[in-house]
């Protein structure tokens, strides 16, 4: 573990006396002292939200510092074994189309064969449409791939229609399946935005709605002055501008650009952990602070913990896609890279199997033993089953 997953208590020193530099990325305990009963509700909340905070923060350092190193490695190893396994697959689709043109098949192995190669011609064109492969599709499936096409881009509007209610005009025209839920897709998160957006409704429903929105506003303009005002106490200590000495100025106008950066992007507690380092205050001055102005703190930390998760989540997202939802409790990076050895090894294996096959059936009694053990099924499609296929997949295609 480095350093950064390690908590500790920030020593009480001023930030002038070592290099920031040195500081940035490292995380604090800040809080109110004392036990859970003597703590007021305030107080309780504002500790649980500070260790909520630091929890994620260190989680999210984690995941930024595995992100690139997992993207390295996808790169050096997954994308090779894809194009090869590709490359091979396709090489498998000539050499069964080669064995359908002659006589050495008979009725029901041919059937066979064909079903096998409209899976996998269906499954190669909807990686990548491949002009050499569209005839081979259309030759052995009883609807041509761009009947298949549009059919499927017209179910895909009556599924969004039927279940989730996302009408499209008939002029919108997309060309792939996979336009269409990109653009289902976002249709739906501008729906979720719109909804969120709906104003209240007309009477004592809509008065009790605007009377909550009086109280939210209130308490919002609270907090943002309560933010402003640790802004402008810290502005006041370290603005460069005032600071004779040219060493400490320089010290400062790093410091004075955390502060800046902190209040743009309203990390109250970034704020805190400065003024804690300054001396402008202590974890006495936490325990002693107005109930009120806590209160306003702890809709600041409310709102950072919220973000922070919905960053986490973020980043945590493309994995459990590619995961297929099925995630454990605790989803870390050795879990993502576990899966990915696993893939790795899979991968390997299909790959030499293929390769074997490739070298087998071009003895066509291989082939046709081979034969023996395939069963041509039908399979019932569920709808939403592939609406949520087609979205996952394409935002899975976007992260990567």
């Amino acid at each position: 573990m480095s350093e950064r997953h390690k908590e500790f208590v920030m020593k009480q020193q001023s930030l002038l006396d070592d290099d920031p530099s040195e500081r940035k990325g490292t995380l604090t305990t800040l809080g109110v002292i004392g036990s859970g009963p003597t703590l007021n509700k305030e107080q309780r909340q504002f500790n649980k939200l500070i260790a909520s905070i630091e929890a994620t923060r260190r989680e999210l350092a984690e995941w930024q510092a595995f992100i690139p190193a997992y993207q390295q490695r996808f790169a050096a190893e997954i994308v090779p074994f894809t194009a090869r396994l590709r490359e091979k697959r396709i090489a498998m689709v000539m050499l069964l189309d080669r064995a359908m043109d002659g006589k050495s098949l008979n009725k029901r192995q041919k059937v066979k064969v064909a079903d096998i190669l409209i899976r996998d011609l269906s499954d190669l064109l909807a990686e990548n449409q491949e002009a050499e492969l569209v005839p081979l599709y259309d030759k052995y499936s009883p609807v041509s791939f761009e009947e298949a096409q549009r059919d499927e881009i017209d179910f895909m509007r009556a599924v969004a229609a039927d279940t989730f209610g996302i009408e499209l005009d008939d002029s919108v025209q997309v060309g792939t399946p996979e336009e269409l839920a990109s653009l289902l897709d976002q249709k739906m998160r501008d729906a979720a935005a719109g909804h969120e957006r709906r104003p209240g409704r007309k009477g004592n429903k809509r008065a009790q709605s605007d009377a909550q929105e009086a109280l939210r506003t209130q308490a919002a303009h609270g907090a943002s002055k309560a933010v402003r005002e640790v802004y402008r106490k810290l502005a006041s200590e370290l603005h460069p501008d005032r600071e004779p000495d040219l060493e400490q100025r320089a010290r400062k106008t790093v410091l004075m650009q955390q502060v800046n950066q902190a209040y743009n992007a309203g990390d109250l507690l970034a704020l805190l952990e400065l003024q804690l380092s300054i001396e402008q205050i202590d974890l006495a001055a936490l325990a002693n602070m107005a109930q009120e102005r806590l209160a306003h703190f702890n809709r600041v930390l409310r709102e950072q913990s919220q973000r922070l998760q919905e960053e986490l989540s973020e980043l945590k997202a493309p994995f459990i896609l590619v995961s297929g939802g099925r995630v454990p409790r605790q989803f870390t990076p050795d879990v993502v890279l576990r899966a990915l050895d696993a893939d790795i090894r899979e991968m390997k294996s299909s790959l030499r199997r293929l390769e074997a096959d490739l070298v087998s059936y071009r003895n066509i009694d291989a082939l046709k033993a081979s034969l023996k053990h395939y069963r041509v099924d039908d399979v019932e499609i569920d709808e939403l089953e592939v609406l949520n296929a087609l979205f996952l997949g394409q935002r899975q295609g976007r992260r990567r």
